[in-house]
């Protein structure tokens, strides 16, 4: 969260650069700065004073953005443009709003040399801001440009300790307050999908403890939905620590909510892989940084599997993959039931340590 709070700081300071760019998967952060900007810059002639274009709309071109940009500003200092899902900057990816892929494009409308004119001598009383949540290409003179005569912000997904720090400040501000604990099983529920439905989740919890003094893990657990892969981690959690109870009550909640037994052992196999992948990528000196983009996983799902990793040991983790290989297809056979099966197996992963996984029949 270090780029918001320098962003926060520099505003408060009076610097602003001409020209930005934001990128990044971070919604709601990206919101509360386009409002920092409006309230800083603009107090009483907005209206005057600010234009927001939809940056893929029909005729949305350079030279459009460009002459926005070159107008004075009436009765104020500044003048704020926001280009809303600019489309200038994309590059091969995902789309972050969609997740559907996009392709390489460039829609500079022929006006390029403009755009370069412009950000060689940006006019001093507009602030021009770009904003997208596909992925940019670096090596686009484009984004370069703009590196150069303004500024570039990657909003960046928060890490789980932010999120957390970031949920109780939240209720702080409310004047309420929530256990640390509570607020981790939040960020571990909804986190993954960012601030934007993290807030949305904080504001249905306060309204549901809105005369307690303090919110915890159990009114989360009435409140929150937790999805089918917050509860896949708990039960590996759960199970590769010993917890044998609280890894079978798991298994239970997630039939219990009418997941089919076929997708509950997918969902375990997954993450029993990539904590296998995890530990050994680690292990042949990739950074831990580097570790989600290798698996092709979220931030979060990463450092939890690895954390799972780390708990178990390999050879526990490979006794546990494969014995839910062996159940998927004894089940689709009809040779076992799925819970006994299961069960039987948390059993035999709980009653071994790392070095005697062969002695178990």
């Amino acid at each position: 969260m270090e780029y918001y709070v320098g962003l926060k700081n520099s505003l408060e300071r009076g610097i602003i650069a001409p020209v930005y760019l934001f990128h990044g998967e971070e919604e709601y952060l990206k919101e509360k700065a386009i409002s920092m900007f409006k309230d800083y810059l603009l107090p009483g002639a907005a209206d005057f004073n600010l234009d927001i274009i939809d940056g893929e709309g029909t005729g949305t071109e350079i030279s459009t953005v460009i002459s926005l940009a070159e107008n004075l500003p009436f009765l104020a200092e500044k003048r704020l443009v926001i280009v809303k899902k600019a489309p200038w900057f994309k590059g091969k990816g995902k789309s972050k709003v969609t997740g559907a892929k996009v392709e390489k494009q460039d829609k500079s409308d022929g006006n390029e040399e403009l755009f370069f004119k412009y950000l060689n001598d940006p006019s001093p009383s507009t602030c021009l801001i770009f904003v997208t949540g596909d992925p940019v290409d670096r090596r686009k003179k484009l984004f370069k440009a703009i590196e150069s005569s303004g500024r570039v912000i990657d909003f960046k997904s928060l890490k789980a300790a932010e999120m957390v720090n970031w949920v109780i400040e939240r209720f702080k501000h409310a004047g309420k307050k929530i256990s640390p604990p509570a607020a981790r099983l939040l960020v571990d529920a909804n986190g993954r999908l960012g601030l934007m439905n993290l807030y949305n989740e904080v504001e249905k919890l306060m309204t549901f403890a809105w005369d307690k003094k303090e919110v915890s893990p159990q009114d989360v657990e009435m409140v929150v939905v937790l999805n089918l892969e917050q509860n896949i981690f708990t039960v590996v959690d759960e199970a590769v620590v010993g917890n044998l109870s609280r890894a079978l009550a798991g298994i239970r909640e997630l039939l219990t909510l009418k997941e089919p037994p076929v997708k509950i052992l997918t969902m375990l196999g997954r993450q029993f892989r990539l904590a296998i992948q995890a530990e050994a990528l680690v292990k042949e000196g990739c950074p831990e940084r580097e570790l989600a983009g290798r698996l092709g996983v979220h931030d979060f799902v990463a450092r939890k599997a690895l954390g799972q990793a780390r708990k178990s040991g390999p050879a526990r983790l490979r006794y546990a993959l494969e014995q839910l290989s062996s159940m998927d297809a004894a089940i689709k056979k009809g040779r076992q039931d799925f819970l006994p099966a299961i069960e039987n197996t948390l059993i035999n992963l709980n009653r071994i340590g790392d070095g005697n996984i062969k002695s178990i029949p």
